[in-house]
Parts: C-alpha cells; structure tokens; sequence
C-alpha cells in the first residue's frame, strides 16, 4: 500500500513505536508503558501501522514487517540528517555538494569548528595535531590548500614514511606551486607520494581513520570551517568520494 506515502511526515508520528518494536515482539500494554501513552493512542497506531503493512501481529504482541523495518531506518536517517544539518550549519554556507548533502546522517556526531575571531588559529592547530598523529596515509582533495604550518607537517609525515595522495583542480596546483613551491616539490620528490589533478572535488582529508572536511571561504581563498569524524560510514563515503576523484584525474609524473 502507498497511502502513508502521501504524507512522510506522518510517519515520523510513528516513529518511537515502530523504534519500540525494532527486533522484537511487544504487547499493547508494553507499548503504553515504555511510550507514556494512551492505550487508545497505541491501540490506533498500531491498528494503522499493520493495515498499511509496517507492523506484523504474533502471538506475543507487535513487532515491525520488512518494509515497516526500512521505514524505520529511513526516518532514522531523517532524523540524524537533521541533526547533521544543524550540527554542520557553519561548514554547510561554504561546502555543500549533492555529495555530502545527501549523506549528511553520517555526521550527525561529528566534530565542527568555525573560525572564531577570539582564537584565529584554533582550527589549525588542531588540524596540526591531526596530522602529526598520522602512521599510515594521509589522502584527500582540496580546492584551496590550509596555512605553511599544516603544508610543513603534512611534508614532516611525508618525510617519515607516511602515504601521501592528494587531488586538487589545476588552479589550485598553480596557485599552490606559486605560493608554495618548495613544500610541494619536497612532497612530489617522494615515492610515497602522488598528486592528482582533477576538476570539481570535494574538499575532504582523511587522515588514517579520520575524516576532515573542510569549508573555504571563496573570497578570501582562507579555511572558515571544519567538521572531524571518524565515523566508519563517514570515512567509507569519503574513501569512495576520493577514488572517484583518483580514478578521473590526471596523476602528475
């Protein structure tokens, strides 16, 4: 039946019973209880639910269908999204992509810092500490690129054996040799290290296992927001999001 799908928004009234009975059997009376409702409330709700097929009655009580399942875990994602939203509303007014939008319940928890006037180098210092914790990789893509400081750790772990990929548009290539044109032919002297030139990437760092994206302030070309998360699912989309970009891009010789 697809009579609820005229109106998603009723569904999330819904939303805490069929959380309620997620992998498992509840009665009636269970339901009132753990919900602080009604029993008339519950009684109609779940009378709703079976007749359009989200909820399965057994001989214990209630407990959701395959596709009262999936409702489930898509209104989960909603509601994460819109924390997302609100979480990374500062990053959002400079970095906002189909990309990231769409996948935004996977930085719900994520870490976000703005570029506060009272502490200018609060966001790089902590970007400084994240690179100099890196064993392994360092990989990502970028439209802008952060201060000396942050470039000269980066080259540090380069220097100490970490894994280096990294893709960028050819503007920013340019810009980046002009400006810092010693740090970046150190990087590309390495064996370990490899530079690909690509248009339209998202700007994102992976660190090992922690992910950074970055939002740059296009008029001044300055970093003005970062979220951090080492969220397996956040990292995996960003593994996929920095392959596409490897796999269409150029890699410098």
């Amino acid at each position: 039946m697809n009579c609820y799908s005229r109106d998603p928004s009723r569904l999330l009234n819904y939303h805490p019973l069929l959380a309620a009975v997620r992998d498992r059997s509840v009665d009636r009376s269970t339901l009132e209880t753990e919900l602080g409702v009604s029993r008339a409330t519950v009684y109609r709700q779940t009378s709703t639910l079976v007749d359009e097929g989200l909820l399965e009655r057994t001989s214990l009580g209630y407990r959701t269908t395959g596709a009262g399942a999936a409702v489930l875990d898509a209104a989960d994602r909603f509601e994460r999204s819109l924390a997302a939203a609100d979480r990374l509303k500062p990053l959002l007014e400079h970095l906002s992509p189909p990309a990231l939008t769409e996948n935004l319940h996977l930085f719900a928890d994520a870490i976000v810092m703005a570029v506060d006037s009272e502490s200018p180098y609060a966001i790089e210092q902590r970007l400084e500490s994240i690179i100099s914790d890196v064993d392994e990789r360092i990989y990502g893509a970028a439209t802008s690129f952060g201060s000396p400081v942050t470039l000269a750790r980066t080259v540090d772990r380069v220097k100490g054996g970490v894994d280096f990929e990294w893709a960028l548009p050819q503007a920013v290539l340019e810009r980046l040799e002009r400006q810092h044109g010693e740090l970046h032919e150190t990087v590309r002297a390495h064996d370990n290290a490899a530079v690909y030139v690509t248009e339209d990437v998202i700007d994102l760092s992976l660190y090992d296992d922690t992910l950074v994206l970055t939002g740059f302030d296009t008029d001044r070309g300055t970093l003005a927001a970062v979220a951090m998360t080492d969220s397996p699912a956040a990292v995996d989309w960003a593994c996929d999001v920095f392959e596409t970009h490897r796999e269409r891009g150029e890699r410098l010789t």
